[in-house]
Order: C-alpha cells, then structure tokens, then sequence
C-alpha cells in the first residue's frame, strides 16, 4: 500500500565528471511525468526522470480522476482514494438532492497518488533523480539535452520532456512564457473531519471564482481558483477563502 512517501534512490557512485546517458530525460514526478516515464521505459526507452518536490510535500490539487480514466487506466483503482458514486446536493435553503452516477469517479491525495505512479515508472525501468529542479541547469548539446546536476554530475539524453507543471520553468526558458490569459490562480485550505457519516460540503459563491470543494480521507478541502488576468485582488479571494474554511469548521 503506497504510505505517500517519496521514493529515494542512490546515485552509481562515480567520479564528478561522469556523464550518464539515456534516451529521454522527463523533468517533473506529477502524473503526467511519471505517466510518461512509465509508458516509454515499458517500450525499451532509457529514461531518467526527476522529481524536485520536497519530501511528503502536498501538492494543492482537487485529485480527482474521472470515470473515463478509470476505465481507460484500471490500475488507477489500485491507488489509495476515495470512490464517489454519489453526490447530495444543497441549496441554500436547506433543500436536498441526491444524486447516484452512474459511474462513478475517485478523489486522491495527491501526495499518495503522485508516489503510486512514480513506483510505478520505477518499476517499468525509469531511473529516478530526487533533484530540486533549481538546482538543475539544462543546455543544449550536439546529441540533444544535457543536464547538469548540483554535485557535478551530467545526465545527457536525445529528448527532454518538460513536464513540471503549467507553469513550467523549462517550458518558459525553451518555448516562452504562457500568456497571462491563459493561465488561472488558485489558493487551497484543508480541514480534518470528525469520524462518522459521509460529510456535507458546502460551496462558497465568490464572484469571478470557483470553489471547488473535495472530500478526502479524515479531511476535506476547499480551493478557490479564477482566471489569473481576472484576479486583480488575489489577497482578498484568499483571506475570503480562509474565512469561509474557519466557519466551516
């Protein structure tokens, strides 16, 4: 059962100037990294990937996986989560609605379910770096990328897959920065909840923003997300969210 915990792996002690080759190299453990990493090792591809987040640092995300992924990827079940097949709904009249979906989707920390399928890649054969991508610097070289490690060690490979997050540091230093229309801001609170019955969820209305609420296990969150170039006044949609989050609880 995956505990959530990072997964560390010695370097090959060799001299300082070594330089280690592969086929790709994938900057970034997320599920798109570890994804990648998994599906070409699996194919006889030579692949480093690197995972830069601290240690059990959580990532602020809603973590759920549609239905459509569950079917099409049926190893994703074997991740700790929480299996929603029902949904009540509340107004704010107190009025109720249940629904029961038909298929059902899940909602994973994303901590455990990042770990999960970087063992994963692991196993297919990728070789993983726990480096902080600041301290990683990526050139270019004859035969494709190289990247240079903070203790002198080199990792050359044919292609780069940047794939640390929509706002990406490689993707910004390669290809140029994502419009600010096109990206969104979100901030993220979460909450213990007491043992007992399923909890009840409550949405906060926020104009130019959406709450998006999630229940996990022992906890629920609330996140507040809204396009970046709309979101002019960031500090007061956070202290709004954070007071929404104290009353809740």
């Amino acid at each position: 059962m995956c505990t959530g915990r990072s997964y560390l792996f010695d370097r090959l002690s060799s001299p300082v100037s070594e330089i280690q080759s592969y086929d790709l190299v994938v900057i970034g453990a997320g599920p798109a990294g570890s994804f990648a990493a998994e599906k070409l090792a699996s194919a006889g591809q030579r692949v480093a990937i690197f995972d830069g987040r601290p240690v059990g640092e959580p990532k602020a995300c809603g973590g759920g996986v549609t239905s459509k992924a569950l079917k099409a990827w049926p190893h994703l079940l074997e991740a700790v989560g929480r299996l929603v097949d029902r949904v009540d709904m509340y107004s704010p009249a107190g009025k109720r609605l249940e629904l029961k979906l038909g298929e059902p989707f899940a909602i994973y920390s994303r901590t455990v379910f990042d770990s999960y399928l970087l063992k994963r890649a692991e196993k297919a054969g990728a070789r993983v770096f726990n480096e902080n991508w600041g301290s990683v610097s990526v050139e270019r070289s004859d035969d494709g990328w190289i990247a240079n490690l903070k203790d002198g060690l080199k990792v050359s490979a044919k292609v780069l897959v940047a794939a640390d997050g929509a706002n990406s540091r490689f993707a910004k230093e390669f290809a140029g920065a994502i419009p600010v229309a096109e990206m969104e801001v979100a901030f993220g609170y979460r909450a213990p909840l007491p043992s007992g019955p399923d909890p009840q969820l409550s949405s906060l209305s926020c104009q130019n923003g959406l709450d998006m609420p999630g229940p996990f296990r022992g906890q629920t969150t609330s996140r507040l997300a809204s396009h970046l170039a709309e979101c002019v006044r960031h500090k007061q949609m956070d202290e709004l969210l954070w007071q929404f989050m104290v009353s809740f609880t």
